[in-house]
């Protein structure tokens, strides 16, 4: 009988996450509409000052990021059970935390994954178009959940307003990185991914061994261009929700000690922050600045060291890429 009610459940729950986002561009919350969007127009002032962007297809991806707020929305209830779950399990603090933080920071990388993939791959070019897709993604959602989050602390008496301009600030400047930054990393891995084919034979051509790729090819006897993909695509997300939960441990660290009046500890761990928020940018940008990443693979790949590979391949699946 509990089978049979999930579906109208999961329904219900659609149309209200659906309503929910729709609600959030009602006059009442157009301050904060108003406070969100300035941030984003900073960070997409930095990241494409240099890149000529179709304008309208940014802001379609844009809005599709957006859209991955719904996922959360529809099992924000699952999510509030196993953090709760968590606390439950375990009386270590930091442990909870730590958990807790992983598993928030998979679920939210995991759809905006989604979003970019149903959206944004139709229009890769090379590996840096996921990159900024990806970005362009983090932006679209980090801008809903600021919304969201500026209303909470405008409307919460307890809060003195000048703490409330620091929580704007930092949501604006260090979350809003955060979501920049690790949905970039996840895209560069996803940009590797969706062009596996070419990408290996080039590193390949290059001289690189790829081990587990190779093992797993010839137990499962799948293409290699298939194990490397699915490798990279698992690579891409663990690392980028492992980011996220760092740095949703160092603000949960700072919110427990702040919630027991401990000051101190709590700028600790939110100084903390700081320079694995700026490492993280240096590493976005070192990504974003590799020529590997401009390249074009979809056209057809014209190198010598192609032909030598392809007459490498098994007689059985001549597309396949040998390793």
């Amino acid at each position: 009988m509990n089978e049979i009610n999930l579906a109208p459940d999961f329904i219900d729950r659609t149309i209200e996450a659906f309503a929910r986002l729709a609600r959030i561009f009602d006059a009442e919350h157009l301050p904060f509409i108003g406070m969100a969007v300035v941030p984003v127009l900073i960070w997409l002032y930095i990241f494409f000052r240099h890149k000529r962007e179709n304008k309208l297809l940014t802001l379609a991806i844009f809005i599709a990021g957006m859209f991955a707020v719904i996922p959360i929305f529809i099992f924000q209830h699952e999510i509030a059970r196993i953090e709760g779950m968590s606390g439950n399990l375990f009386t270590n603090v930091i442990l909870t935390i730590a958990l807790t933080g992983l598993w928030v920071g998979f679920y939210e990388e995991t759809a905006k994954y989604w979003i970019v993939k149903s959206t944004g791959r139709h229009f890769f070019r090379n590996i840096d178009d996921a990159i900024i897709f990806s970005i362009v993604v983090a932006l679209g959602f980090a801008f809903i959940e600021n919304v969201l989050y500026f209303r909470s602390i405008w409307n919460n008496p307890t809060i003195d307003e000048s703490i409330r301009w620091f929580y704007v600030t930092f949501r604006s400047l260090g979350s809003m990185l955060l979501h920049i930054f690790a949905s970039g990393i996840l895209g560069y891995y996803y940009g590797i991914a969706y062009f596996a084919k070419p990408v290996l034979k080039d590193k390949l051509a290059e001289g690189e061994h790829f081990i587990l790729t190779r093992w797993i090819h010839r137990i499962l006897h799948l293409k290699s261009e298939t194990v490397f993909r699915e490798e990279k695509i698992l690579e891409g997300l663990l690392i980028a929700a492992s980011l996220h939960a760092v740095f949703d441990f160092l603000m949960g660290m700072s919110q427990h000690y702040t919630d027991i009046n401990s000051a101190n500890a709590a700028k600790f761990w939110l100084l903390a922050a700081v320079p694995f928020l700026v490492g993280g940018f240096f590493l976005l940008t070192y990504l974003l600045d590799k020529k590997e990443n401009h390249k074009n693979y979809g056209e057809t790949c014209k190198n010598p060291e192609c032909d030598i590979l392809e007459k490498s391949s098994s007689m059985k699946n001549p597309t396949e890429t040998r390793i």
